[in-house]
């Protein structure tokens, strides 16, 4: 089993206004969270159909499901009363943001943290309102052509994820922003096994983000299940 959760978030700046005068009182923000792991051995589409072909169904067809892959690991949470510089804590326990049967050989981690009053499902879109996203056309094309780049890539279906995975993060977050909401963290982390949890377990306190803003706790967990224990009956 795997399991990797956040722990405890902290903002140097919530995005709010004091208030009093500016400068005194308390701001409070309510903050939204969008979060999506990429596994660099999920099952991918034929993407050199896509890339051979130039055939506009082959094309769509591997978007949505290289979306489809981004959009089932996604997790949104929220949280109320987010202070300037005071921790939030998910509980005693932390928040798993994602969890499988095996423990992936790598995997990376698409963060995004927004100020926003707007309800959590704004930023719940399916595959269909990806598609329809402003810029995803020309993301699209600059996604082929990191695809046709593969041969300077090691795992390029595993890169084309990841991609993916941020662009349908900030496509959620713009979803959640209005005038005076603002972004206000942002993590893309990529983990391998061998390096960052070779016996299965990482716990990291205090990471920044790539903001500035933003610090975070984390938790890696993984096991092996123990195998069951067959007993043959003894003959008599």
């Amino acid at each position: 089993m795997f399991y990797f959760r956040i722990d405890r978030v902290r903002f140097l700046d919530n995005g709010g206004i004091k208030s009093v005068l500016g400068v005194f009182g308390h701001d409070f923000a309510q903050v939204k969270f969008l979060s999506f792991v990429t596994r660099s051995d999920q099952t991918t589409p034929d993407l050199d159909d896509w890339v051979q072909k130039n055939d506009p169904a082959a094309k769509k067809s591997a978007l949505q499901a290289l979306v489809d892959d981004t959009l089932s690991t996604r997790i949104l949470t929220e949280v109320d009363r987010v202070q300037d510089n005071i921790p939030v804590s998910f509980g005693d326990t932390g928040l798993i943001l994602y969890e499988a049967e095996e423990i992936p050989e790598a995997f990376t981690w698409t963060f995004v943290a927004v100020r926003s009053a707007r309800e959590l499902r704004k930023a719940a879109g399916d595959v269909n309102d990806i598609l329809r996203e402003p810029g995803f056309s020309s993301f699209s094309t600059s996604l082929l052509s990191l695809i046709k780049a593969g041969s300077t890539l090691a795992n390029p279906a595993y890169a084309a994820g990841i991609e993916v995975a941020k662009f349908v993060a900030q496509a959620g977050a713009r979803r959640l922003t209005k005038k005076g909401d603002r972004q206000l963290g942002a993590v893309t982390g990529s983990f391998i096994r061998p390096e960052h949890y070779p016996q299965g377990i990482r716990e990291k306190r205090d990471v920044h983000d790539m903001t500035g803003n933003m610090f975070f706790d984390y938790t890696i967990f993984g096991y092996k299940r123990a195998l069951p224990v067959i007993r043959r009956k003894r003959k008599r």
